[in-house]
């Protein structure tokens, strides 16, 4: 049977440098990632700005028009014949 003596050193060391290599890494995920989440609040940003400012041209359009809107004009129930004239106009019922 044959002995492999590996020194406790290079155990550390190996160990040492994986430690880095996944610390690196993942530092560079959270970097992208963060990256990601920065343009995506940016495009939200954006999105509200464009929202609010359409609500604000829809309620100045509907302000417009209700202001320049004529009062609602009177229209009679009962359509008066103006050739043969009112007939019962200024009787009494007993006369």
């Amino acid at each position: 049977m044959m002995q492999i003596t590996v020194h406790f050193g290079v155990i550390a060391l190996g160990l040492g440098a994986a430690v880095c290599v996944g610390l690196f890494f993942r530092m560079g995920q959270v970097g992208s990632l963060r990256k990601q989440i920065m343009e995506l609040e940016r495009e939200k940003m954006q999105d509200h700005a464009e929202i609010l400012q359409l609500q604000k041209q829809l309620a100045d359009l509907q302000h417009s028009r209700s202001s320049q809107q004529t009062p609602t004009p009177v229209v009679p129930l009962i359509e008066k014949d103006l050739g043969a004239g009112d007939l019962s106009k200024n009787k009494r019922a007993s006369q």
